[in-house]
C-alpha cells in the first residue's frame, strides 16, 4: 500500500511538473531556446534540460525535456503550428521512469476530424466541439506568454482562458489566467521588472503563480504553486541560448 502511495504521489507531481514548466517567446514568434530549470517539492527535486526548435517558415515548432536522477527519468515532446498568434496542438509524448513507475504515452490531435487519441499507458479516444482549442500541457504555456504579451501591449488587462487536456483521461479543463500584479524579480543579482499572472483551480483548490520578465521576451522566471498539502516551485537556474 505505501508503494502504491508513493507511485501515486510522484505520478501526480510529475504530471503538476509539466504544467509548471515555461517557454520563451521573442515578438510574436517562439524563439528557439535551451535553458535549464529546477523543480522541488517536498519530497524530491529535479533539474532539467528544456529545448525548443522552431520551423519558421512552415510556423512549426517541438519542445523537448530531458531530466535524470538516480531514481528519475522524464521525457516530454511536444509538437505543434503556429498560427496567427494561436497555438495548434499536433502530437504529445511523454515517458516517465521514477521509482516504479513506467509509463509511455503519446498523444495525437486531429484537427481536421476535430478527435484527439491517446496511445501507451493512458488509452483514450475523444471527440470535441468546433472551435475549441485544446492545448496540451507543454504547449499551453507558449498561448499564455502570448496572451500576456498582447495584454501588456494592449493595456488590457482582463482575463483570458485555456483549454487544457488532462493527459491521463482525455478530460479537457477550461484554466482561467489573470493579471495580479507588477513586480521586481531578482535574477543572478539583477533587478528586473516583472508581471504576476494568477491561475486558480477550483477543482483541486490550488493557486499557481507565474513571475514573467517583458525585458527578456517574457521569459517565465519562476512558477509558485500552492496547494492545501504541498507548495512547489520552478525556478530558472541558467539560459543556455535564446533566439
Amino acid at each position: 500500500m505505501r508503494i502504491l502511495f508513493m507511485k501515486n504521489m510522484i505520478s501526480k507531481k510529475i504530471i503538476l511538473f509539466i504544467l509548471l514548466s515555461p517557454i520563451f517567446l521573442n515578438g510574436n514568434e517562439v524563439a528557439d531556446y535551451k535553458a535549464e530549470y529546477l523543480f522541488e517539492t517536498g519530497d524530491f527535486s529535479v533539474t532539467g534540460i528544456r529545448e525548443l526548435i522552431t520551423d519558421k517558415d512552415n510556423e512549426i515548432a517541438s519542445i523537448t525535456f530531458n531530466a535524470k536522477t538516480k531514481i528519475i527519468k522524464l521525457f516530454f515532446e511536444s509538437s505543434f503550428a503556429i498560427n496567427k498568434g494561436s497555438i495548434i496542438s499536433k502530437k504529445y509524448i511523454a515517458n516517465v521512469r521514477a521509482l516504479l513507475i513506467k509509463r509511455n504515452q503519446s498523444i495525437v490531435y486531429d484537427n481536421m476530424n476535430q478527435n484527439i487519441k491517446s496511445s501507451g499507458q493512458n488509452k483514450w479516444d475523444i471527440n470535441y466541439a468546433d472551435g475549441l482549442n485544446i492545448l496540451d500541457p507543454l504547449n499551453a504555456q507558449v498561448q499564455m506568454r502570448l496572451n500576456v504579451k498582447d495584454m501588456v501591449e494592449s493595456k488590457k488587462f482582463n482575463s483570458f482562458e485555456i483549454a487544457l487536456q488532462d493527459i491521463r483521461n482525455g478530460d479537457v479543463e477550461i484554466n482561467t489566467y489573470e493579471f495580479s500584479r507588477n513586480d521586481i524579480y531578482i535574477f543572478n543579482e539583477k533587478s528586473y521588472e516583472s508581471i504576476v499572472i494568477k491561475r486558480v483551480r477550483d477543482q483541486d483548490s490550488r493557486i499557481t503563480e507565474y513571475h514573467l520578465v517583458p525585458e527578456l521576451g517574457y521569459l517565465i522566471m519562476e512558477v509558485i504553486d500552492t496547494g492545501a498539502e504541498t507548495t512547489q516551485t520552478l525556478k530558472l537556474q541558467k539560459i543556455l541560448s535564446l533566439g
